[in-house]
């Protein structure tokens, strides 16, 4: 917004836009306020919503957004009021009056995706033209689940690519947030990824517009929701820099925590646990996430997955990750009888499997006074790993086996600034969907932030 105001039923627009509404007797339904009446229209300027956006601005380096001229304005505005039917007509058998009316999903469907395509083969778009054709895009795929599917074609995915890339950040962001919207489709997952746009995510991840890096880490954690998609996401490269990303203190924390479900899903694939466990500095990182506590539970998750294949577990214990994990159980980083613990756990078991490295190291860190007190507790997955654990440190056979791809089906409980899946792998059985939770959930089995 370049010059946002409050209405009197104390919700905020930008200015040119809500006077748009009321010259032309425009009431969308999110406006609390009668616009069709003639009286005057009082408008407060909303300074503190003016000064976080210009801060936000400065904090990444762009420029001041500009107040709309009216006549753009009324021109966005004439675009949301409700379409004009076409002229009744008699019917021959009634002689009554019928009214034909265009589908609003074709309508918003393929006559969308022919509006974007004309845009996108121009001979020589501009930057701003490039701009509204993706947040056209973004928007329509935001709101319905039937547009999404219509509109991801391959086709469309293609051109979509170089949107991904584009120097334009408003071009960027808008076509990253489109591909996140799709993704929140299942059928849409595979073609998303069969048309070649994680490359151009991976590009993003590495180096592209702050706002578009969120974007692309929630469309890779969409997207390694779907098994068939996580080893084509690791041959790719998403791996290192969904790790920078992770472990970024600039990004934000829905930012960070949708890189470590990215890191999550795509490690439950056995040839991407050994990518990471090689990945130079990964394990280190993995544990500086873990014991700075945010976002914790997403470093052990991948931590225990880790611990689930050889490679992982040589890489662990060179990285210090026994000492690490007893560390944060001892210390209070991880609270008594949580999922975390129990993943600290399983990473501990994990290890320990037919490792005598293992023994010493866990003995030097204190493992058994970690992991008695769990082993001595009321039931439970942890209890019974614990158990394990302490009878492998003793050298004592152990012939029980857990999964090497995860363990506990729980969700990420946050504090519904994001939203997770419940796709997480359990000891006993894997469930079968994948759900989302929070206040940015989409319909039923989506698994990502809206955008």
């Amino acid at each position: 917004m370049g010059d946002p105001v409050v209405v009197p039923g104390g919700q905020t627009f930008e200015r040119a836009c809500i006077q748009a509404c009321a010259a032309l007797g425009f009431s969308p339904t999110a406006v609390a306020v009668d616009l069709s009446s003639s009286g005057p229209l009082v408008l407060v300027p909303n300074v503190a919503l003016r000064m976080d956006i210009l801060n936000w601005c400065d904090r990444l380096a762009l420029p001041h957004p500009s107040p709309l001229s009216p006549d753009t304005a009324r021109d966005l505005v004439r675009r949301l009021m409700p379409r004009r039917q076409d002229p009744p007509r008699p019917s021959i058998a009634t002689e009554d009056l019928v009214v034909v009316q265009e589908p609003a999903a074709a309508r918003t469907g393929a006559s969308l995706e022919e509006e974007i395509m004309a845009v996108l083969h121009a001979e020589d778009p501009t930057p701003e033209e490039l701009a509204s054709a993706m947040a056209s895009l973004r928007q329509a795929t935001r709101e319905n689940r039937e547009v999404r599917t219509q509109l991801c074609t391959p086709r469309l995915l293609a051109a979509l690519r170089p949107m991904l890339l584009s120097p334009d950040a408003g071009v960027q962001v808008n076509a990253t947030a489109a591909v996140v919207n799709l993704s929140l489709e299942p059928e849409n997952k595979a073609r998303i990824v069969r048309s070649g746009a994680v490359s151009s995510l991976v590009d993003v991840l590495r180096g592209g517009h702050p706002e578009a890096r969120d974007h692309a880490a929630g469309a890779m954690y969409s997207l390694a929701v779907e098994d068939e998609n996580r080893a084509a996401i690791g041959v790719l490269g998403a791996v290192p820099p969904l790790l920078d990303l992770f472990a970024s203190g600039a990004a934000g924390p829905r930012a960070r925590r949708e890189a470590g479900m990215a890191l999550y899903h795509v490690s439950l694939a056995a040839m991407n646990r050994a990518k990471i466990a090689r990945a130079p500095g990964a394990v280190r990182t993995l544990l500086a996430v873990a014991e700075s506590r945010d976002p914790q539970r997403g470093a052990v998750m991948v931590l225990a997955n880790l611990a689930g294949c050889p490679d992982g577990r040589a890489a662990l214990m060179d990285g210090g990750a026994v000492a690490a994990v007893v560390r944060m159980m001892r210390g209070g980083s991880v609270a008594r009888g949580s999922a975390e613990e129990e993943y600290c756990i399983s990473a501990l078991y994990g290890m320990s499997r037919g490792s005598l490295r293992f023994r010493g190291l866990a003995r030097a860190a204190g493992a058994e006074a970690a992991l008695q007190p769990v082993a001595e507790g009321v039931g439970g997955v942890g209890r019974d790993l614990a158990r394990r654990t302490l009878r492998a440190m003793r050298g004592e056979d152990d012939e029980a086996q857990v999964n090497g791809m995860g363990m506990f089906g729980r969700q990420w409980e946050d504090d519904g600034s994001s939203v997770v899946s419940e796709g997480l792998v359990s000891i006993r059985r894997p469930p079968h969907g994948h759900h989302h939770r929070g206040n940015y959930a989409g319909p039923a089995g989506s698994n990502t932030t809206q955008f």
